[in-house]
């Protein structure tokens, strides 16, 4: 009987153990090629526009922290930091409406951060990023469906659409308010990743 007690206690232990067992952490650093794209892209009544920011002002590493399980791999204080002033919208007219938008005086960036990648569990092949985005000083965090192509270089795009309300912004409106901005937008981006 005390036999088979000290076997259920150290089974207990041992599969408490396992439980709390953490993957190794892993490090590098990488850096974004000149073909990398990140863009906002929106509409009004009467039009649409896209501004286009400049990756070649990113030139320092980003250092990537993370701990790779079985289907995802969290992510640990892994950041894209991107300057307002750095998105052209294609005219001045339309760059300063841009970062009144954004209130840049106050706020000068957007902040992208990775959190998560995992794979899909209903439809095969799918991945999916947890982002978290800080926009005007608002937190808010999104589930994007991505692609990863992997053939030469590592490549990961996709698409994030936003309702700039959710962080507190309103669309403007011009010519007395014959010009409305959606405030719905999408974030679309491509990422080539070259480690270091």
């Amino acid at each position: 009987m005390l036999k088979t007690v000290s076997y259920i206690i150290l089974f207990i232990v041992g599969s408490t153990l396992i439980g709390f067992n953490e993957v190794e952490s892993k490090e590098s650093t990488v850096v974004l090629s000149t073909d990398s794209y990140v863009k906002i892209k929106g509409k009004t009544n009467v039009s649409t526009f896209e501004c286009n920011f400049d990756i070649t002002t990113i030139s320092d590493g980003i250092r990537i922290k993370y701990n790779a399980y079985d289907e995802r791999i969290k992510f640990n204080d892994t950041k894209l930091t991107l300057p307002n002033l750095e998105f052209n919208c294609g005219g001045n007219a339309i760059n300063r409406d841009f970062n009144k938008l954004l209130n840049t005086e106050e706020y000068p960036e957007i902040i992208l951060k990775l959190k998560e990648i995992s794979k899909g569990e209903s439809v095969k092949n799918s991945t999916s990023a947890l982002i978290e985005i800080t926009l005007s000083n608002k937190v808010r965090t999104y589930t994007v469906p991505i692609v990863v192509n992997n053939d030469e270089d590592l490549i990961v795009s996709g698409v994030l659409p936003l309702d700039i309300n959710d962080f507190g912004l309103a669309a403007p409106t011009k010519m007395l308010g014959m010009v409305k901005v959606s405030p719905n937008i999408e974030i679309q981006f491509s990422l080539k990743i070259l480690e270091c």
